[in-house]
């Protein structure tokens, strides 16, 4: 197995999607970590709701795929880049109908 089989291993649909929707996640948390950690986790998803603030949360985790897509379209795994593509546009329609709630 050479370098290119090795690196296009990760060319799956399923590595993609599975990055796009642990991506968002991690950043919900790292932003938890750093601005709210004085509340319990709990509290932090209360204060949120109740100011309303939780949908634009939400929206700005989402942002941070955009450079696994990158990574992935100019390393030329364009199926894992398409992965990413797709849970993004997933979390976008979920939060679009947060919004509209």
């Amino acid at each position: 197995m050479n370098y290119d089989d090795k690196a296009l291993f990760f060319n799956k649909i399923i590595y993609g999607l599975l990055v796009g929707f642990i991506s968002p996640v991690v950043f919900f948390l790292i932003y938890y970590i750093f601005r709210f950690e004085q509340y319990s986790f709990s509290e932090y998803i209360r204060i949120l709701v109740e100011s309303k603030k939780l949908v634009n949360v939400l929206s700005l985790t989402v942002l941070p795929n955009l450079g696994p897509f990158m990574l992935f379209i100019n390393s030329n795994r364009y199926s894992s880049g398409r992965g990413v593509l797709a849970a993004t546009i997933i979390l976008g329609i979920v939060i679009f109908i947060l919004k509209l709630i």
